[in-house]
């Protein structure tokens, strides 16, 4: 942090006036010309501001005498300060002495004092401090969703796993293609994989809300591709979570909010408290617990255009509804977030090995979260699954509760020695994260009247270990300054499958005729299914940034990487800065990057049970490693290669206004995706397959694939504006994302690729739902305008985010027959109000509303019917619903269960308004 000196104050408070005057240098002993300089006369709001000379020097003029004031220092590439309690008298006039610190990034550099506007590569920094105790969202996925226009993450719904563990994307991209850090070291990724919902699909994911925003000092997001500096997966980019590191004071947070629907209820309370070790160490903690209601946006089960809840004859249907004594509200299918409970904490450690130095010091973080989930499944109803139900158990049909039960932890020591003029880093990391799932309110119907209620379905669990060492110095005399570090890093990855118990998957034969095998709602994982894999991988890299003048910065990075499994990746990585005058600059960079296949997709395996027009069928994923695999000719996975190009420019015509431009492409070679679901070939042309498929006991199969070479385009914009305006303070960003992602080529096997190309509907190797994720699964543009007044104790700000369009292919109604529906889903803004109060210096409270006018995003109906086209082969949706009512005796009810089920996960949460309260109080002022 930096510091002030105030060199005289008095605490007499008088009518006349003063003046207020100072000066402002950066650490290095150097004057910082044109910095901001704002007081507030707390007690009315009046504000007088001024900037710094040539000579580092500021005056107010004609001040209010008395106080309080509260003195505010900005300036590009420094970190504000804030000075408070400041009292003017007449007789004594008052000089504050500033020295800023600069505003250091820790990612896309190994420089330790590479400032965010001095960066070659774009950097976002959010101000977690801030956000943490006054916007609407909890999560740390949310935040960053509402904050930072390149990232996304949607909560899901009816996506298993993933309705507990959310997905996030960067620049457009998959999750585990950005790379995750705390304070700088590798983060591990969850055990689960993404197989439903509408983001990730097929990929591994982070939880980043296993970290409390409140314990976060900032989050550092590097647009650019970093494989050369950090690893693999570092293809869209690096998110880094910086922890506080605070030695004193804190706070306690208490949050509470509800949809505009009266559902959704939230609770949250968070306590952060820093403290010394010793004389220069320090340890900050953060406590945390929280609570999310659920919240659905569903119908009722019946409608003329759905499936009917005890049997396809109106005049039956009536009557046993009439019998059960129920409506078809009780029948209300669950349609949003799922319910979560979380336990929370993290700390984060320094301690000076050395009386006299900082430079060697112990150091050591981490931090576990405790997580209890529960979302619902699909209805199990009389009319649709007769053979699934037991009529002593469960006679109306029942809804079966997926329940998680997740832990992640992680913690890291290490060493920072100085030598002489070299700097040496030694740590470990040890992260681990532990899925389960158990099942209530189901049923094994192949057990009938025997079958027990609740399950224990199995789960996953992933570890890694990753021990460093970086070697680093700053040659200040080569050319203008030239930083070189190198290293090497060592990993091991443990991935694990648990089967469930017995009943949650077993086929015991005793219930009616085609009653279904294993816990409904989610099938447990089978003794075949419980794998486990270990790889590990050494490192080693170059990284060279010099000042060629004080105006051009050259870096380069080179990284050797030998995995145990499936070889070595060498990639670099150059970049450029070059500043054309004091207001204008340009940066580029070049890089290629890599992602090695995760354990998680080389070892997964799982059989489920599919609904069809025909009944259930069993689907099975099989690893590259199975018989399955190998007989329809799918080859061991490969890494992702990826090239990444970007050029920006950054215009500081002031202290007041900044802006920033940056253009990129990323080119991705076999992306890792999930492929089609394709079955039992009766044409027999694929007769080794067939026989694989038999031995399983499988109707069809999906395997994960490097099928499709992509390419992504964007442009970053960001903009900031902050000025005096009448008594108050006006601060205004605008911040946006625009993307575009094509496939390139598919790569399809020589057996399947008659599938591929035949132009019919379902059974293909990639199906156009994967496909259209990838291209148009995300928003195709993001824009976050944020308006900002600051008035003596009351801050208000107004945000919107507008969320661009986004298209998409529905699930297959039944993915060996019928093909699916295009959807599109319009652009949408969701506006942001908040009001903040301070009735103390050290009481903050903040009442507000998300999504105001409550926008909802589009259903799937209108995303179909209205804005979309029917399945491939039909002209018009008249022409389907007609072919399918034929078909099957009932109307359509494509989009999948669309009068239900209104609504999927897409640019934005499907819930409405809400309303919130915090109240935020800071220890130690």
């Amino acid at each position: 942090m930096g510091y002030a000196t105030v060199v005289t104050v008095s605490a007499l408070a008088q009518s006349q006036s003063t003046n207020l005057s100072g000066t402002i240098k950066s650490e290095k002993d150097e004057m910082v010309v044109g910095a901001s300089v704002v007081a507030i006369h707390m007690p009315t709001g009046i504000r007088r501001s001024s900037t710094s000379d040539a000579s580092g020097k500021f005056a107010i003029p004609d001040m209010l005498t008395g106080g309080p004031f509260t003195v505010q220092i900005s300036q590009p590439g420094f970190r504000p300060q804030v000075v408070t309690n400041v009292f003017l008298t007449v007789d004594k006039p008052v000089q504050l002495d500033f020295t800023l610190m600069p505003d250091v990034v820790a990612v896309g550099t190994r420089r330790a004092d590479r400032t965010l506007l001095e960066s070659a590569v774009p950097v976002d920094v959010i101000d977690m401090r801030e956000l943490a105790t006054t916007v609407p969202q909890t999560d740390l996925t949310q935040v960053l969703h509402y904050a930072v226009p390149s990232f996304n993450s949607t909560r899901q719904t009816s996506a298993d796993g993933a309705d507990h563990v959310d997905p996030i994307s960067l620049r457009g991209l998959a999750p585990d293609q950005a790379l995750v850090l705390v304070n700088g070291k590798r983060y591990h990724t969850t055990g689960l994989i993404n197989l439903l919902g509408s983001r990730g699909v097929g990929s591994v994911n982070y939880d980043l809300n296993a970290f409390s925003s409140n314990a976060l000092d900032r989050v550092e997001i590097l647009r650019d591709g970093a494989a050369a500096q950090y690893g693999s997966d570092a293809i869209a980019g690096v998110i880094n979570l910086n922890l506080k590191s605070d030695n004193h004071g804190g706070n306690a947070l208490l949050n509470t909010g509800v949809t505009g629907k009266g559902d959704g209820f939230t609770s949250l309370l968070s306590l952060n408290r820093g403290m010394h070790l010793g004389k220069r160490g320090f340890l900050n903690v953060t406590a945390e617990g929280d609570y999310r209601g659920a919240t659905t946006r569903g119908a009722g089960q019946r409608d003329i255009r759905s499936w009917p809840v005890f049997s396809y004859d109106p005049q039956e249907e009536a009557d046993r509804l009439k019998a059960s004594g129920k409506t078809y509200e009780d029948f209300r299918q669950v349609n949003g977030d799922a319910k979560i409970h979380n336990l929370r904490g993290s700390y984060n450690l320094s301690l000076p090995l050395s009386k006299t130095s900082d430079k060697s010091r112990f150091y050591s973080f981490g931090g576990y979260n405790w997580r209890r989930g529960q979302a619902v499944a699909p209805w199990v109803l009389p009319a649709s699954a007769e053979v699934d139900i037991e009529e002593g158990i469960y006679p109306n049909g029942y809804q079966p509760h997926i329940n998680s039960h997740v832990q992640d932890g992680t913690a890291v020591a290490g060493l920072a020695f100085g030598l002489g003029q070299w700097s040496l880093d030694v740590s470990h990391v040890l992260g681990a994260n532990r899925m389960r799932y158990d099942l209530s309110n189901s049923l094994n119907s192949s057990l009938g009247a025997a079958s027990p209620r609740e399950f224990k379905a199995g789960g996953f669990q992933f570890m890694q270990n990753v021990s460093n060492v970086t070697v680093s110095r700053l040659f200040p005399k080569v050319l203008a300054g030239t930083n070189v570090a190198f290293g090497s890093e060592f990993r091991a990855d443990h991935y694990e499958i648990v089967a469930g118990e017995e009943a949650s998957w077993k086929d015991y034969g005793r219930g009616k005729v085609g009653a279904s095998a294993g816990s409904q709602g989610f099938i447990g994982f089978d003794p075949t299914s419980a794998v486990a894999g270990t790889r590990t991988n050494t490192s080693a890299f170059v990284d060279a940034e010099a000042d060629v003048t004080k105006a051009w910065t050259v870096g380069t990075a080179l990284r050797y990487e030998n995995y145990s499994d499936f070889g070595s990746a060498f990639i670099y990585k150059v970049s450029s800065r070059l500043q054309l005058g004091k207001k204008i600059a340009v940066r580029a960079a070049y890089n290629t990057g890599f992602r090695a296949p995760a354990l998680q997709q080389v070892f997964y395996r799982q059989l489920t049970l599919l609904p069809t027009s025909n009944g259930n069928v069993y689907s099975g994923i099989f690893n590259n490693q199975s018989d399955v695999a190998q007989a329809a000719g799918i080859g061991r996975l490969r890494p992702e290669k990826s090239r990444n190009v970007s050029a920006g420019i950054i215009f500081t015509p002031s202290p007041k206004f900044t802006f920033t431009a940056d253009a990129y492409q990323i080119a991705i070679d076999d992306r890792i995706i999930l492929s089609g679901i394709f079955g039992y070939d009766s044409t027999g042309t694929r007769a080794a397959f067939n026989q694989a498929l038999v031995r399983a006991n499988a109707d069809n199969a999906q395997f994960f694939t490097n099928a499709v070479d992509s390419r992504t385009r964007g442009l970053d914009l960001v903009a900031t504006y902050r000025n005096s305006l009448g008594r108050g303070m006006l601060n205004v960003s605008l911040a946006a994302n625009f993307n575009q992602t094509s496939i390139r080529r598919l790569k399809v096997p020589v057996a399947f690729q008659p599938l591929q190309t035949d132009n019919l509907p379902g059974n293909d190797y990639i199906d156009q739902r994967q496909l259209s994720l990838i291209e148009t699964g995300n928003p195709n543009s993001k824009i976050i305008l944020n308006t900002g007044y600051e008035v003596g104790k009351f801050n208000v700000l107004l945000r919107n985010v507008y969320f661009g369009q986004v298209k998409t292919y529905d699930f297959n109604f039944d993915p060996l027959e019928e093909g699916s529906v295009y959807m599109v889903f319009r652009p949408k803004t969701s506006t942001d109000l908040l009001v903040t109060f301070k009735p103390a210096k050290a009481v903050m409270l903040t009442a507000g509303v998300n999504n105001l006018l409550d926008v909802y995003p589009d259903d799937t109906y209108t995303a179909a019917y209205k804005n979309g086209r029917p399945p491939v082969g039909f002209k018009s949706f008249a022409d389907f619903n007609s072919y399918f009512e034929n078909k099957y005796g009932r109307p359509s009810n494509l989009p999948y269960d669309f009068d239900i089920l209104p609504y999927q996960s897409q640019q934005m949460s499907f819930n409405g308004r809400f309303f919130y309260l915090k109240a935020a109080y800071t220890i130690g002022l």
